[in-house]
């Protein structure tokens, strides 16, 4: 029952994927051609100008984990109001495995083919830019994977909101550039900063990519930071998906949109 479920939605997946590259495309492109806009602005007026990092390769690797944030919970959150208008979440929700299983499954399909998109995007950046920054694929894909499962978890918490309150995409829109803010708090003033969703992931990425460092020379401290925080935000994510599926099943509005 199990592999069945898995091998389901993995073709599905695929299916999905290959039928409508040109909107995966197009919105990675745009993704791309905001970076250049953002790089090459705060190049020509200053480094420090934005307060975004202290250097270009802190910007670098910034937008980088805003990538992974925003391709991470979007495509859960966006998935589960998709369902709901095309009417086929409730069917899903008869499905033996239950849906929660059914967006796991999905979603680990998925990060496979974005954290390697993203990988082959950041390679063009560094080509566009000029800026080489160390991809070692052994440090810095377990950081990716730690930053992914962080999204993954926001991406549940609005996913259950999205099962009770239907439309909430304008407030998709003030998440995808509120988590910003969770990048650039100086720790210096706030060491609580640090716990916050996906900085730890950040910070320890700027020092793989920029500072040249392998993941086994990371500082233990921080790498246990981030894994006690992946693990508590994605957590969080999956009770707080809970809580709203227990309220829209309450309230029937499973089966309504």
């Amino acid at each position: 029952m199990w592999l069945v479920a898995l091998k389901s939605s993995w073709r599905q997946s695929f299916q999905l994927m290959t039928r409508y590259m040109f909107n995966m495309v197009s919105g990675l492109v745009t993704m791309y051609i905001i970076f250049l806009m953002l790089f090459f602005g705060v190049k020509a007026v200053g480094g420090s100008a934005l307060n975004l990092g202290d250097t270009l390769e802190g910007l670098f690797t910034g937008y980088v984990v805003w990538m992974i944030v925003i391709i991470g919970y979007q495509d859960l959150a966006y998935g589960v109001t998709n369902e709901a208008q095309t009417g086929t979440l409730e069917q899903l929700y008869l499905s033996p495995v239950g849906y929660r299983w059914l967006a796991f499954f999905t979603q680990l399909f998925n990060s496979l083919i974005y954290l390697t998109e993203i990988t082959v995007m950041v390679v063009i950046m560094m080509l566009t830019t000029g800026k080489w920054l160390h991809l070692d694929l052994v440090s810095v894909f377990p950081l990716f994977a730690a930053v992914y499962a962080q999204a993954l978890g926001l991406g549940f918490a609005l996913a259950g909101l999205a099962l009770v309150y239907k439309r909430i995409q304008a407030f998709f829109q003030i998440v995808t550039f509120g988590v910003i803010g969770f990048f650039f708090i100086p720790w210096d003033r706030f060491p609580w900063a640090k716990y916050l969703p996906f900085a730890m992931g950040r910070y320890l990425l700027e020092k793989v990519m920029a500072g040249g460092l392998r993941l086994w020379q990371l500082d233990g401290s921080d790498i246990l930071v981030l894994l006690i925080s992946t693990g508590m935000y994605l957590g969080l994510g999956i009770l707080a998906f809970s809580a709203g599926e227990s309220r829209a099943k309450a309230k029937g509005f499973l089966g309504q949109y």
